[in-house]
């Protein structure tokens, strides 16, 4: 009797063992399986945000085409002070508000603080004001740089190169040296838009060298370039443009 119950008790273990062997294996195939299927779920996730990155990138790209295709429209159109302002930053439209009040209160000395591309505009906002050119009783600072045969617009009739953009800043230059900007955009969460302020200086970068040659003030390379541009127009360029409106 003693010996058949070693021989059950025998089997019993035999069998324990042979139904911890396989639940042991099938744990490890169980658990190689999840870990495959975990690594193929992070693979196509992976793969999902690339496409959706890459996606992305082609919609910020086809938006500053577009943005840009359109402001170029714009100007050429004589669009509205609320249409040319959706193209611009906000930095950009205050600097114009900003700019217009200087251009009626700055003296000779206080232009003396401007950039050139800055004591350009002024002069010119008081030759236009002197002789009567306005076509519009508001936001004349912005039509003088962006209305048609505005200071922007002979810019843009140049032979300009590929639109490019990396992150949140795009840019355009002449098609001669692509990779040299003269125009800068901001990308402000939704839409493309022009910054105004930090394109100018690139633009008049070739005049301002006339200045560093001679030595002169920003004041005075702006009046001597406001006479070359219009003496065959108006008369009286010279200093008198230098007076405060007000």
């Amino acid at each position: 009797m003693h010996i058949v119950k070693n021989n059950i008790l025998a089997l019993l273990l035999a069998m324990s063992a042979v139904f911890f062997a396989a639940c042991a294996g099938t744990s490890e195939n169980g658990g190689e399986a999840v870990s495959q299927q975990k690594a193929y779920e992070q693979q196509q996730n992976a793969g999902e945000k690339d496409a959706k990155y890459q996606e992305r990138l082609q919609d910020k790209q086809t938006m500053l085409e577009s943005m840009f295709a359109n402001f170029l429209d714009a100007v050429r159109n004589n669009a509205s002070a609320e249409v040319l302002y959706g193209f611009l930053t906000d930095t950009s439209e205050y600097w114009l508000d900003t700019l217009e009040n200087h251009a009626r209160s700055y003296d000779a000395d206080a232009l003396d603080t401007c950039q050139f591309y800055e004591a350009y505009a002024i002069i010119l906002y008081r030759l236009y004001e002197r002789e009567h050119l306005w076509e519009t009783d508001d936001d004349r600072m912005l039509f003088l740089f962006l209305s048609k045969s505005g200071m922007l617009e002979r810019f843009t009739q140049l032979n300009l190169g590929p639109l490019e953009y990396k992150n949140d800043r795009g840019s355009v230059g002449l098609a001669s040296s692509p990779k040299v900007p003269i125009m800068l955009f901001e990308w402000d969460d939704t839409a493309w838009k022009l910054n105004l302020p930090e394109t100018l200086p690139l633009i008049t970068k070739g005049i301002e060298s006339i200045a560093v040659k001679k030595k002169w003030t920003n004041r005075k390379l702006a009046l001597y370039w406001i006479e070359k541009e219009y003496h065959m127009t108006y008369s009286r360029l010279d200093e008198s443009l230098l007076d405060p409106i007000f």
